[in-house]
């Protein structure tokens, strides 16, 4: 299933020596892995940790109202992207598997004027 309402961009922090390339990698592995997604992605946040111990990349990700979090550590910021990027499609294929879990979804906009 290929999703492609991401409506924003990423919001994304950075600690330590990171440079353009290695945001832009991330963003772009980030926004291929949102693909993934079973559901309209609202919001999406990407830390770049160059100062952690090792290079730290996190990813916060809200599906539909479901929050998604997933970080990978590794040598280098590309190797922990890579990582991220793998995990975070994981998590959204699981979530597209069992679409029961997770929160209620919310009702069809005509019912809330009924309400």
């Amino acid at each position: 299933m290929r999703n492609d309402s991401l409506t924003t961009a990423p919001h994304v922090r950075t600690h330590g020596p990171v440079d353009e390339p290695a945001r832009t990698y991330a963003v772009e592995k980030l926004e291929a892995a949102l693909h993934h997604a079973p559901a309209p992605v609202l919001q999406s946040w990407l830390t770049l940790d160059a100062a952690a111990p090792g290079d730290r990349v996190d990813a916060h990700v809200n599906v539909n109202g479901v929050p998604v979090h997933v970080h990978a550590v590794g040598v280098t910021l590309q190797e922990a992207t890579d990582l991220m990027q793998s995990k975070l499609r994981s998590c959204l294929r699981r979530i597209r598997r069992r679409p029961d879990q997770g929160p209620a979804a919310p009702p069809p906009p005509d019912l809330l004027g009924a309400l």
